[in-house]
């Protein structure tokens, strides 16, 4: 009883061996997990129809608004700060100021 043990016990090292080689083989090899790029970042996206979506994207310190559909992603604007340096303004303070 004592070698079955050991020979189940000897397989399964085995066997977690291979699962951990085949992990650090696909980390290499896909880069799994951490992303090594930062210029680019999606700050928000939002779906309008099931094959139609908006996404505001980062790059390189500049924002985009991006119209994405089934074929096709086009730049709709960008989205740029005031040229004062403002911080833009809330609704509030916009709707009190027109009262």
């Amino acid at each position: 009883m004592a070698t079955a043990a050991l020979q189940t016990l000897w397989a399964l090292c085995i066997v977690v061996g291979l699962i951990l080689a085949f992990y650090a083989l696909a980390k290499k090899r896909f880069v799994l997990g951490k992303r090594s790029g930062t210029n680019i970042r999606i700050i928000e996206i939002r779906p309008l129809q099931p094959k139609a979506t908006l996404a505001l994207v980062e790059v390189r310190g500049r924002e985009f608004l991006l119209g994405i559909n089934s074929g096709n992603i086009q730049l709709l604007t960008e989205m740029n700060p005031d040229s004062t340096g403002d911080k833009p303004k809330e609704f509030s303070s916009i709707l009190a100021e027109e009262q």
